[in-house]
């Protein structure tokens, strides 16, 4: 079975991952100097490089792989989960310097559930660390915020999102045209995972496929919109187009699609009849 990208090329260093800037990249430096982490609480987009920070950060400071305990908190987020999961696992003496529970999407957890963890934040802070990453920091109580340092990981530089895309075709023998990765770049970024996925999904006989070539799902109806607005011959009809669906004046065209994705599609073809 091939490997998925996102995975293959999951950055395990810090030379290996994209900061945000210098400032960033420093404050990482500085734990991986000193060996060891506050609380952490990550928030950014999804696909921004949350769990990638969080594992690099374990490979790194060379945390043994039994003092880590990953939690998906969109599945478990009760009280019981908490009580249950994450207090059996951190009242155990870690077998290196300290335990550290990893909660994705933290921003699921319920508001009880997130009252019992910051107890057990306070209780364990001797032998156990927490990184929770989150979309929506909002979401999360402020107790927890106030024992937790917040590193809120905003979108990247486009430029530098463009070259691990292309590092990573390179890597894998595919030679993209520059024009064509643009369009995939411009269509998700700054989601990189999806941007990966996505490359990974069109890419054939070591050919990186133009959008409208591959799958014309809602996943990537928004790559065949943008592939239109780079012909010039239907640069003049866009404009009003585009106008009509923000509006929403093509109300009946949106009800009547199964995706939304399908009414790029009919916009397309309205557009190629003129």
């Amino acid at each position: 079975m091939k490997e998925l990208w996102v995975e293959k090329y999951r950055p395990k260093t810090v030379d290996g991952y994209v900061f945000r800037d210098e400032a960033q990249r420093k404050q990482v430096e500085t734990w991986i100097k000193d060996k060891t982490i506050p609380h952490l609480l990550f928030s950014g987009n999804a696909g921004i490089g949350k769990t990638t920070l969080a594992k690099l950060l374990f490979n790194e400071l060379e945390v043994n792989d039994l003092d880590v305990l990953e939690i998906n908190a969109s599945r478990t987020n009760s009280v019981d989960d908490v009580r249950d999961k994450i207090v059996n696992f951190v009242q155990m003496i870690p077998f290196g310097d300290f335990k550290v529970v990893l909660l994705d999407e933290a921003d699921y957890l319920s508001p009880n559930a997130q009252a019992a963890l910051r107890g057990v934040m306070e209780e364990y802070h001797t032998t156990a660390r927490f990184i929770l990453t989150c979309n929506y920091p909002n979401k999360i109580i402020p107790a927890i915020h106030s024992r937790c340092q917040g590193f809120h990981i905003a979108k990247i530089d486009q430029t530098e999102f463009t070259a691990r895309v292309a590092e990573i075709l390179i890597t894998e023998g595919v030679s993209p045209d520059l024009d064509t990765l643009d369009t995939y770049v411009k269509a998700t970024y700054p989601d990189l995972r999806k941007c990966i996925n996505m490359v990974q999904m069109n890419v054939q006989d070591n050919s990186l496929l133009k959008p409208n070539e591959g799958d014309t799902g809602e996943a990537t109806g928004n790559l065949i919109w943008l592939n239109y607005l780079k012909q010039a011959r239907y640069k003049k009809h866009v404009s009003y187009y585009v106008v009509q669906f923000v509006q929403r004046k093509w109300k009946k065209c949106i009800v009547g699609c199964m995706t939304t994705s399908n009414c790029l599609v009919l916009m397309i073809n309205r557009i190629k009849q003129c």
